[in-house]
């Protein structure tokens, strides 16, 4: 599998341009967080299974929460 990485509009978006259309594209202000993006929407066709623990799963909705205080 060969993932390209591009510059849309001020976002980073990853494809498999070998399999247009099926996989979702992965979208992020970072390359990493684009990436990251592409595993998490592609998890089921990929074989891939993130187990989240409760501390990360608690973490994230503190920075959620910081995150929405601020707007």
């Amino acid at each position: 599998m060969t993932l390209t990485i591009s510059k849309r509009y001020c976002k980073f978006e990853v494809d498999d341009l070998s399999r247009p259309g099926t996989p979702a594209v992965g979208r992020g202000r970072t390359m990493k967080e684009a990436i990251g993006d592409y595993f998490h929407a592609n998890q089921l066709e990929l074989g891939i299974k993130f187990d989240v623990e409760e501390s990360a799963r608690s973490a994230e909705k503190r920075r959620r929460s910081r995150e929405l205080n601020k707007r």
